[in-house]
């Protein structure tokens, strides 16, 4: 039975403080919060924003790295009936406005200067009304529903139109707006890419808490667990997958705000961290760092890597010791994982499989063409039917109705198989156009469309290649219209000021033409791809920034 089944965001957290009161629900750079004290701190985070007079399903957007505040704001906004909207901490000020725009922003909650950069100086650049604007009165142009920008740092004074929420504050409210009671309705927007030019707003119901109390279920999860999380939270895999699967069990977070290899193994070893999710990159300097041999990181039992490459998910059993870890596959779309293995499964499983659906999810493997249900071995497209599916993607009806079949399964795009030999699935690669750079999304239309707006390049391909520690990386091909050249320390940086780092090419490659399907002019990206593995051994122009 899932205690969390039609649960909404304020239900659950009032759950998780009765059940599991005192214990430690995260920890962050040494300070420590129970169950009880998120719910109070999540409860405030509402307060102030039910002082904003905000309307019901009014999209809040976060745009901060990993911190406490992220959380609270985020819970505090859903159990409140307004929407968060997670902004990927990545985005060129160019991408952050058309999700804001795009997604009917009314308030904005951001950081202030960090190491990882200057979010508010950067939001100037789209707004400079908030150099002259009233604080609490922000009338932007560029993003005309947007009324409230939020900083929770001290910022310049000089920013007159920001409302500075860096202090401290406890607000007692007797008319504060009724919490939520509806599980179907949206409480957060997260963007995709996917394979669209223009990113998706994919949104997502109260139903989270009962497919994160699936999860935890899933791996024998308990109160004794505690993962360490350093994956940005503004993600599917560290809000759903970290935050909500551990707290459904009464497990505590270690959060980070990035990952140093050092850092983390202290802390792995302080707290006697059980769970850890990685990327290949950091798997690998965590095996290979010359100090790992001072620590003990012999509590580690499970967690995952994003990766499908068996030899990879083996290092992470042999040699960190997750011996329960499990393999997944999911997305933004599915309210996270469709499909997980058990803790407890055979290696084989999981090193060759992504496991079985989660409860009460359908999954088949159909024909992408005419949407009929393949035999077992067949390979097809993954489709998903239940709860957890998106309602749909925000202000976007045609891409909503392209998404489902006539009968309501979830076209994923993604092509799988199902093992006659014990039911277990495998997603083997993308049917559409994209690749995925370090568990990110790149849509390789939006990376092409950027590319051709340059006035040297007169056709561009992009293509993502297998790569041992980010997945897969993308190779740029492009041609240069006549009487010009290309340079590719040149294109790497215009490409700097208008892609995410994670969006932008690791080569980029001058050719004289592009490989075309006669009849049909369409670009054949096996021979490109074919042509990018012979040509990863020469040194690359890294993407930096």
């Amino acid at each position: 039975m899932n205690a969390f089944a039609n649960k909404t965001y304020a239900q659950s957290l009032a759950y998780l403080a009765e059940r599991f009161a005192g214990r430690d629900a995260l920890v962050f750079r040494g300070r420590r919060w129970s169950f009880e004290a998120a719910q109070r701190e999540t409860e405030n985070a509402s307060a102030r924003l039910a002082a904003l007079g905000l309307a019901k399903q009014d999209k809040i957007a976060l745009w901060m790295p990993n911190r406490p505040e992220f959380i609270w704001y985020w819970l505090g906004a859903a159990q409140l009936g307004l929407v968060a909207v997670v902004l990927n901490t990545r985005l060129t000020p160019e991408e952050t406005a058309y999700q804001l725009e795009q997604s009917e922003t009314r308030a904005l909650v951001m950081a202030g200067a960090s190491e990882f950069r200057d979010f508010v100086r950067d939001f100037v650049q789209l707004c400079p009304e908030l150099l002259t604007a009233r604080p609490g009165n922000v009338a932007c142009a560029r993003l005309p529903d947007l009324r409230h920008a939020i900083c929770l740092d001290p910022s310049p004074p000089s920013f007159q139109g920001l409302t500075d929420w860096s202090a401290p504050e406890t607000i007692r409210s007797t008319n504060s707006p009724p919490l939520e009671n509806d599980p179907d309705r949206p409480a957060m927007i997260v963007y995709s890419s996917g394979t669209t030019a223009l990113p998706k707003g994919v949104v997502l119901t109260h139903s989270v808490w009962r497919k994160a109390a699936d999860h935890g279920h899933r791996i024998s999860q308990t109160a004794d667990d505690r993962l360490y999380l350093c994956v940005p939270l503004f993600g599917i895999m560290g809000n759903v997958n970290g935050i909500l699967t551990c707290w459904t069990q009464g497990s505590a977070v270690v959060l980070e705000d990035g990952f140093n290899e050092l850092a983390a193994m202290r802390d792995i070893q302080l707290e006697r961290c059980t769970l850890i999710y990685l990327m290949p990159v950091m798997l690998e300097r965590l095996l290979t760092h010359p100090d790992r041999t001072q620590f003990d990181l012999g509590s580690l039992r499970s967690g995952t890597v994003v990766t499908n490459d068996p030899a990879v998910l083996e290092r992470a059993i042999v040699e960190l010791g997750l011996r329960d870890l499990y393999s997944t596959y999911g997305m933004s779309e599915l309210s996270s994982v469709a499909l997980r293995s058990f803790g407890h499964d055979p290696i084989e499983v999981k090193l060759n499989t992504h496991g079985t659906p989660m409860p009460d999810i359908e999954l088949r493997i159909a024909d992408p063409e005419t949407n009929l249900t393949l035999s077992d071995n067949q390979i097809g497209e993954i489709q998903v039917r239940g709860y957890c599916v998106t309602p749909g993607y925000y202000r976007k009806p045609d891409e909503t109705r392209a998404s489902r079949t006539s009968d309501g399964w979830f076209k994923t795009g993604d092509a799988g198989l199902r093992r006659c030999s014990d039911g277990n699935f495998k997603f083997l690669s993308r049917l559409k156009d994209g690749y995925k750079y370090n568990g990110f999304n790149v849509s390789t239309v939006e990376i092409e469309s950027v590319l051709l707006r340059h006035s040297a390049i007169a056709a561009a391909a992009v293509l993502g290649i297998p790569d041992r520690t980010a997945g897969e990386i993308g190779f740029a091909f492009v041609v240069a219209h006549a009487g010009t050249t290309i340079d590719e320390t040149e294109i790497q940086s215009y490409l700097r000021t208008l892609l995410a780092s994670y969006k932008r090419p690791r080569r980029i490659v001058p050719v004289d033409e592009l490989p075309l399907t006669a009849g049909t002019g369409k670009v054949q990206k096996f021979k490109l791809r074919e042509l990018a593995l012979t040509m990863t051994s020469r040194p690359p122009v890294e993407p930096t920034g």
